[in-house]
Formats: C-alpha cells, structure tokens, sequence
C-alpha cells in the first residue's frame, strides 16, 4: 500500500500505456518538489472501456483526520474513497488517488488516467469546464478530466492550473468560484477586454504568491487580477520607469560583491586539489557537494545572491591552507562525516584545537 504524501500540491498523469487487455499508467504527486511520488495503476482495458474492480466497502485505511467535513480512507482494492462527518457515512465514489476538500470547497482527484477537481456534490470538472457527475457523462470513459491540476495559489486571487490532452496541450485557470479565469490583455496604456484569453500552450507556470505566472513559454505574464502582458510590452513599462536602469546599477554592485567575495575565500582556500591530498593526505575536491561549509555564515557575510552564484559556478573549495582549517566557515562536525564517508577516520581536539585524522595527521583548527 502507497502512502500519500500529506499535502498534495500537484497531481499529474504520466505513462499511459495500453497493452492487450490491460492498460497501465501513473500518477507523479507533487512533481518537483522533495516528497514527490509515482503511483502506478493497472486495469483491464476494452475498447475504450475502463474495466474497473466492484466498488469495495472494506476500509483499510482510516487514518486520516476529518477535513472540511469529509475524510478520506482507502478500500480494500486500493482505491480511495470519502467518509461524510455529519453521518459517518462512506459514499459511493471511488478514485484511484484523492485529497482532502480544501477551504474553498474542493478536492483533487485521479480515476482512470484523468485528474480533476471535485466539488462536495462530487461533481467533477470535465475538459468542455462543465461540472459532472460520473453518471452523467456520456461514452465509454466515465471521468474525463484533466490530465494534470495544480493546487489553489495563494494571495486575493487563488487560481489552479489545469491541462489538458490533445495534439496541442493547453493551460487554463480555475478561479475558486468555479469558473474558467480569462485574462484581458495590457499593453501598459490599455485594457483590451477584445483581447482576452482562457487558454494558454503547456508551458505555462503556476501562479505564485506575489499573484503572477509566466506563460506561452515565457512570452506573456499572467497577473491573477485577470490581466496579461507581453514581455515586450512590459519591457516598454521597464523603460518608461527606468527600472532597467535601476536593475542594472544593481546587477554592477552585485558584481563587484561576487568577485570580493571569491578573492577573500581564494585567500583562504587552495585551488589546486592534487596539491591539498599530497600536502595534508586529504582528499579535496571542487564543487559544494563534497564541501561542508557554514552556509549562514557565508550568507551573512557576503549575501545570498553572491553565495548562490558561487555555488552554482563551482567557486567554492574546501577551506584547508597552510595546515590550517578556518572553523568560523568550515562546519568541523559536518567536514568530520564527509571524512568517514570515504573511510577516513577523525577526531577534534577541542582543547588542544587540532583536528586529527588518519590516526597520525592533523591541521590545527584556526578560530
């Protein structure tokens, strides 16, 4: 048996493959982030038809607490189903992955390699954006939803990505009064209402907290409030604000940090790792994986922006020169696992400040 992640931030559906008389696909959770989850899905297929198991009433998993009224629990075939708090009943619709109904009334829901918002009527939102219930819809396939949906943004105008199949995947919004979102477009001067638009290409973003996303492959900004703008024309707003001139003083200032701050490390640091194994018999390398550096202190030091970009150039090195490891940048304890994680013994001397290592060899600990 899965266990769902505890928040649900994404569901998508990936891998639909029919073979014969089966059909296999998968959900990915939470794509992108660290507790992201593939859930596989095998059911007998004909003709189009989804040949799902009898609706099970044995519950195997009752776990979870109650959420806005509803709670839900897994049957004995896998699937997953809702509890109603006001009479503890368990209802009949059953999913292949489900979540909790959010503040606004709605909860994400994944059957038969489709995902979709449900509202407590449990009707669902179809492509053609109409609310159903699996009875009501007409043809073989009984859930015709989505094939990925995307948590409620946060800020005034809570909005969900949803896309769909087809030769041309597009993006559309779901607003939480249940309604597609359309965005009237802005070119800095007017609002064009006889341009707007509810659909947007596959490479489309989430909204974020601040209220806007990118969208149309970075071409078009999306504001939440229901606007849109070309890159181009808010260049032009750029321009006409001089906030380009500002980011650039700020891009230069930016610079002239990031090259302090790579000349006070080299002080400190050896650039050469063949010449720091042989001189001290350690083993060094480029690169922050290998590194166990005090991150907080560099960042309040020289600033994130600065930090960030040395990590991602591969400017930081291990910290030992001269026989000397400076404690006030290098994380002793955590520079002692990475050691033993390549077969290197160690110890640190607190009194003495002198940090031991294969048994013999030692730098002192600079403070």
């Amino acid at each position: 048996m899965i266990k769902l992640p505890k928040e649900i931030k994404s569901i998508k559906v990936s891998r639909v493959l029919p073979q014969e008389e089966i059909i296999k696909y998968s959900y990915v959770v939470n794509e992108g982030k660290d507790d992201k989850l593939c859930i596989p899905i095998v059911l007998p297929y004909y003709y189009g038809v989804y040949l799902r198991h009898p609706a099970s009433i044995d519950i195997i998993d009752d776990s979870r607490d109650f959420v806005n009224g509803y709670k839900v629990v897994q049957t004995d075939n896998e699937e997953y189903a809702y509890v109603r708090e006001e009479d503890n009943k368990l209802l009949p619709y059953r999913y292949d992955i489900a979540t909790d109904f959010n503040k606004y009334g709605y909860a994400m829901v994944g059957k038969n390699a489709r995902v979709s918002w449900i509202d407590k009527n449990f009707r669902y939102f179809n492509e053609e954006e109409e609310k159903f219930t699996e009875e009501q819809e007409i043809g073989y396939n009984t859930f015709n939803g989505f094939l990925g949906v995307s948590d409620f943004s946060k800020g005034e105008n809570p909005l969900s990505r949803m896309y769909r199949r087809g030769y041309n995947n597009t993006v559309s919004y779901l607003g939480t009064n249940g309604k597609i979102k359309e965005f009237s477009k802005y070119d800095g001067e007017i609002i064009r209402d006889d341009e707007s638009n509810k659909y947007f290409s596959y490479y489309s973003e989430d909204f974020n907290d601040n209220g806007y996303a990118k969208a149309n492959n970075d071409e078009i900004i999306l504001l939440s409030s229901g606007y849109s703008l070309s890159t181009k024309d808010l260049t032009k707003i750029c321009e006409e604000k001089g906030f380009l001139e500002t980011l650039s003083s700020r891009i230069a200032k930016q610079e002239q940090e990031y090259y302090k701050f790579l000349k006070d490390v080299k002080e400190k640091t050896t650039t050469i790792a063949d010449d720091l194994s042989k001189r001290n018999n350690l083993i060094a390398e480029f690169g922050i994986g290998s590194i166990e550096l005090k991150k907080e202190k560099l960042i309040s030091s020289y600033g994130k922006d600065v930090y960030l970009r040395a990590l991602t150039n591969n400017s930081l090195v291990c910290l030992i020169v001269r026989e000397e490891m400076p404690a006030d940048i290098v994380d002793l304890e955590l520079f002692q696992s990475a050691l033993a994680r390549r077969g290197i013994s160690s110890y640190i001397d607190d009194e003495e400040k002198i940090f031991y290592y294969n048994t013999h060899k030692h730098v002192k600990v600079k403070r």
